[in-house]
């Protein structure tokens, strides 16, 4: 009995069928495979003219006459800001302006205030029942004035009262009373007295008037000021 071939041993000459034979495979009117493969050069020259074709209709942008605009969907991915109120509005008097988002705030108030209480000193809604101007006055005039007035005042049961001062803009040492209102405030002969106080709305003088919540009773307590 003949001994069977491994089909190992029938592929092993393959190869050199294959080389033997290439011609015989190649079709007809071609050249082996081998010889057939496209070289790097053609395919590059083909690439190129697709490429040509394909930007045949484009042309040069001349960026010195021309602007290129972005796409209609990226001149919306962020939401337009609110626009600002303008000078002419800012000015009107109509036109709500709140003084503490101005720098020249400044307001002061006892330990354990009510919230509520400073807020509508703030936004002016108590009643203002006395002013007094300390306009065309040295400091020691000044003070003599403020003095008697807050004493007339607690005399009086007055809870809410102005101290105009001005806000020193056409002074070279800036808002002398101003600040000589607030070392006032804070002496022990007047704190006693005083509950809160605040810049003036924009209505009422803003910066260049303080308004201040007078208490029944004296009381000494710890007054915090800011500004």
């Amino acid at each position: 009995m003949e001994e069977k071939q491994s089909i190992y041993q029938v592929f092993r000459r393959l190869p050199d069928f294959v080389r033997d034979h290439s011609i015989l495979l190649a079709p007809e009117g071609g050249a082996p495979a081998d010889a057939r493969m496209s070289t790097p050069v053609e395919e590059e020259t083909d690439e190129n003219e697709a490429f040509l074709k394909a930007m045949k209709d484009v042309r040069k942008v001349d960026r010195k006459k021309e602007r290129v605009r972005k796409a209609a969907e990226e001149l919306h991915l962020r939401p337009p800001r609110e626009a600002g109120p303008t000078m002419e509005e800012i000015l009107d008097e109509r036109t709500p302006v709140s003084v503490v988002n101005l720098s020249e705030y400044r307001e002061g108030y006892v330990d354990g205030l009510n919230p509520f209480v400073l807020e509508k000193l703030r936004n002016g809604e108590f009643s203002i029942q006395r002013a007094l101007d300390l306009h065309g006055l040295s400091a020691h005039e000044a003070y003599d004035a403020f003095h008697t007035f807050l004493g007339e005042a607690v005399q009086s049961q007055l809870r809410c009262v102005k101290i105009i001062h001005g806000r020193g803009l056409k002074s070279r040492q800036g808002p002398v009373l101003k600040e000589k209102l607030k070392e006032w405030i804070v002496r022990a002969m007047h704190r006693k007295w005083v509950l809160a106080f605040a810049s003036a709305r924009m209505a009422d003088g803003g910066p260049g008037a303080t308004t201040i919540l007078l208490r029944a009773r004296a009381r000494k307590e710890k007054l915090h000021i800011f500004g």
